[in-house]
């Protein structure tokens, strides 16, 4: 199972970084960490509008929907392929529903995890 997420532009890779960070970042960061703790085959692969531009225009579903509805449709994320959020990150429950369809059974927690500043000055 492959899960692609088009991030918006953002500081860093993830935008968890900086005085202020936005908590749905830091929920869906941790999300994917534990999905990779707990589910090595499931590989996540995460563009940045800014960090990974070309990965925008070699997908020509993101491609699309970039023309049609701006940058405001970010994030885009798709599972196998398929656009399963489009706008915002999808919850735990919805990230678990999507890998227990495949069988992959595993639990998300809400825990807080650690916010560390990405680069020189953003503290």
């Amino acid at each position: 199972m492959k899960i692609e997420i088009f991030d918006p532009a953002m500081c860093c890779s993830t935008g968890v970084c900086g005085p202020s960070v936005d908590p749905e970042l830091v929920r869906i960061q941790e999300s994917l960490r534990q999905i990779q703790k707990q589910a090595p085959e499931v590989q996540v692969v995460r563009s940045g509008l800014t960090s990974d531009p070309q990965a925008f225009v070699a997908n020509t579903a993101v491609a699309e929907l970039l023309k049609s509805d701006g940058p405001q449709c970010l994030p885009l994320v798709f599972v196998d392929g398929e656009l399963v959020s489009k706008g915002s990150y999808p919850s735990n429950v919805q990230l678990q529903a999507i890998l227990n369809r495949v069988g992959i059974n595993i639990s998300l927690t809400e825990k807080k995890p650690r916010v560390s500043c990405c680069g020189p000055g953003c503290c």
